[in-house]
């Protein structure tokens, strides 16, 4: 996820300004933190952005689910951290399943 926002932020403000971005989250939110709090981290990118959070975080959350082979879908009222959220279920659903496929077949 993090290499999603880093990768996004690249592209649409440039390296340095997306450094400077961090260095002022820094105080809020430390960077291995935003995973488990997107909702906090897109509330403060709100705050640094205004409305562009919302471009920034649709975009990282897009480039997200092509890293991890899914399809993007628009949900209607989703938030950026609704979608990450949504993700987390989801790898947490899918590796749960690998476990078990994988006990089941160990013990066969």
């Amino acid at each position: 996820m993090l290499e999603a926002i880093d990768e996004t932020l690249i592209d649409l403000v440039g390296a340095r300004t997306k450094s400077m971005i961090f260095d002022y989250l820094e105080c809020s939110i430390r960077r291995d933190e935003i995973p488990s709090e997107p909702a906090k981290f897109c509330a403060l990118l709100e705050e640094i952005s205004g409305k562009a959070a919302k471009v920034i975080g649709r975009a990282a959350v897009r480039r997200l689910y092509v890293k991890l082979g899914w399809e993007f879908y628009e949900v209607h009222g989703f938030e950026p951290a609704d979608y990450i959220e949504a993700a987390k279920t989801r790898l947490r659903r899918e590796l749960e399943q690998q476990t078990t496929r994988a006990l089941v077949k160990k013990f066969d």
